[in-house]
């Protein structure tokens, strides 16, 4: 029991020092590529705190403002531009019919996103061919310090529409047009959704943390089997409830029939993570667990509508990619619970092993969830 209750302990101090800083991933970016008056017009925005690490970069070691800069005041970004600009183009390139498109400066702005300030600089090509087969699109504009980056990539030629994603480890993409993207988008949507549950561990916490005294249920003697079908019931009510609610908001969401801020959203998440850590700590107060899934789940759906909205809705395929994104979080969710929860049921074989996972578990997650709230109370 001594080497289980260190496991434990060693597993509640990595979880509290190592998921804060996944809570939400950084260093992500969005590059559209739009046809406008016969030319292509390519948008790429990038955080403004992300410019510490662009600066390591040797392109940018002459730019005025230090790299520890948190924000540059809008003249700094403007001396930065073109030291800025040059990397860019070096990092993108664009090709129509084989043809390597010469990418020209237009400007810099500043943009408002739900993650915080970006910089947004445009650039055109030359003359777009009256029939483009296929475009080659090489991006590497990723920070040298995070290498978790990835950029949301949106292409718009005529009625043709495209989406993906872009990171370190794939940065050419070759994409076909005048054939049918239908399967391709949907494949893209449930992949994206798979790593938007596994991404944001708020989200998985959450419904682990719920699942948790479902777990403790299970009992492994092949002559009792209550405890295995009571425990297989807890996870299916509070699966099914979970994913219910957070499939309701996440399609009123991105319909925009309800809109709520994002900060408002996290803080609630995060509210939410705490009250289930503190449920399980506790006899006194009886609540079922399923309902507590189907209320604050309302808020987790607004919350994967956020992810959604990352990769852009695709006006041609609009319910398959909403569909398809939703199924990669269901998957992305059984996996995870299939991963934690084999572990655990293993794992407690005795009542007093239970209550030590119980105990640990759920004062782990408390401390990390009120981490958690504190950070987004103060962005």
């Amino acid at each position: 029991m001594n080497t289980l209750a260190k496991i434990l302990r060693v597993w509640v101090a990595s979880l509290c020092f190592s998921l804060p800083a996944f809570a939400h991933q950084t260093g992500n970016s969005y590059l559209a590529i739009t046809e406008s008056q016969g030319q292509l017009q390519i948008d790429l925005d990038f955080l403004v705190r992300d410019l510490g690490n662009l600066l390591q970069n040797p392109k940018l070691s002459d730019a005025p403002a230090p790299a520890f800069l948190p924000t540059p005041s809008p003249e700094q970004l403007q001396a930065m531009q073109p030291a800025i600009t040059q990397v860019i183009q070096e990092s993108l390139g664009v090709q129509l019919n084989q043809q390597t498109q010469a990418l020209a400066f237009v400007s810099q702005s500043v943009v408002l996103r739900n993650d915080g300030l970006y910089v947004r600089q445009r650039f055109v090509s030359t003359a777009v061919p009256s029939a483009i087969q296929f475009v080659v699109v090489r991006y590497g504009f990723f920070n040298q310090n995070d290498k978790l980056g990835r950029a949301f990539f949106k292409l718009r030629l005529g009625e043709e529409e495209q989406s993906s994603v872009f990171d370190a480890s794939l940065q050419t993409q070759r994409f076909s047009l005048g054939e049918s993207r239908r399967w391709s988008t949907i494949r893209l949507f449930a992949h994206e959704g798979a790593l938007h549950i596994w991404g944001g561990p708020d989200h998985l916490l959450f419904l682990l943390t719920l699942l948790l005294p479902g777990l403790m249920l299970h009992r492994p003697s092949d002559t009792d089997n209550a405890g295995k079908h009571t425990a297989a019931w807890f996870a299916l009510q509070v699966i099914t409830a979970f994913t219910l609610a957070h499939s309701i908001t996440l399609l009123a969401s991105v319909l925009e029939v309800i809109s709520l801020p994002s900060d408002w959203i996290e803080v609630t998440i995060a509210l939410s993570i705490m009250l289930s850590a503190c449920l399980n700590l506790q006899k006194r107060i009886r609540i079922s667990h399923w309902k507590l899934a189907l209320v604050f789940g309302l808020i987790h759906g607004m919350g994967f509508a956020n992810g959604l909205r990352e990769l852009g809705l695709s006006p041609h395929y609009f319910i398959e990619t909403v569909l398809a994104f939703n199924i990669g979080v269901e998957l992305g969710q059984i996996a995870a619970v299939a991963a934690v929860g084999i572990p655990v049921i293993w794992l407690a074989k005795e009542t007093s092993t239970k209550q030590r996972i119980m105990t640990y578990g759920s004062l782990g997650v408390l401390l990390v969830s009120f981490i958690w709230l504190v950070q987004r109370l103060m962005v």
